[in-house]
C-alpha cells in the first residue's frame, strides 16, 4: 500500500527502524547507544554481538527490550542488521516533533541498512501513537519506497485504525 495524507502518520511509526534504528554516523552528535543484558556474546571476527536475556537497548529516547538482541555489523562496523526477539519484543520513541511516543510489538523484529532498506515485523505486530494503531500477524516496510504491507494469518487480519483529524499535516 502506498502512503497517503491520511495515513501518513502510520508511517512515522513504522520509520522507527529508519530515524532510531539506523546506528550510522552522520554529521550532528548522538547520545550513546546502549545494549545491556543478563549474557552478552560477541564475535568481532564476524561482527556478531548477542545481548541475551533480559535484554535492553537505548539510544536517546528510544528503548528495545526483548529476550534477545543481535546486532550484526560490517568490517569497519558499520550496521548491517539487526534483530529482536522476545515475548513479545518492545519499541518505544518519542519521535522528534512529535507529543506522543510510538509503540511497537512483535515476537520477532528485523533492521535491516540495505537491499533495500527495511523493517520486518513478525508475529503479532502492533504500532500504535496515542489511539491510531496498525496491526497484522506480520508487517513489512520498505523505508526506501515508503511502502507498508501488514498481512494477517487465520486466527488475525491485518487492521489500521485511524482517528481522523487528530493530527496536524505535516
Amino acid at each position: 500500500m502506498r502512503l497517503n495524507k491520511a495515513s501518513k502518520y502510520l508511517y512515522t511509526a513504522l520509520i522507527l527502524c529508519h530515524c532510531a534504528l539506523s546506528l550510522a554516523s552522520d554529521s550532528q552528535p548522538r547520545p550513546p547507544i546502549e545494549v545491556e543484558a543478563d549474557r552478552v556474546d560477541m564475535d568481532a571476527k564476524r561482527g556478531i554481538s548477542i545481548y541475551q536475556d533480559n535484554a535492553v537497548m537505548t539510544h536517546g529516547e528510544m528503548r528495545i527490550s526483548g529476550d534477545r538482541i543481535e546486532i550484526h555489523t560490517t568490517e569497519e562496523g558499520e550496521l548491517k542488521h539487526l534483530i529482536v526477539i522476545g515475548q513479545p519484543a518492545r519499541y518505544r520513541d518519542l519521535p522528534e516533533g512529535e507529543e506522543q511516543e510510538v509503540r511497537a510489538k512483535a515476537s520477532r523484529m528485523e533492521y535491516y541498512v540495505s537491499g533495500p532498506e527495511r523493517a520486518l515485523f513478525f508475529g503479532n505486530a502492533r504500532f500504535w501513537q496515542g489511539q491510531d494503531s496498525l496491526s497484522g500477524d506480520s508487517v513489512f516496510v520498505n523505508l526506501e519506497t515508503q511502502a507498508v504491507k501488514a498481512q494477517g494469518n487465520d486466527d488475525q487480519r491485518a487492521r489500521a485504525i485511524i482517528y481522523p483529524g487528530q493530527r496536524e499535516e505535516r
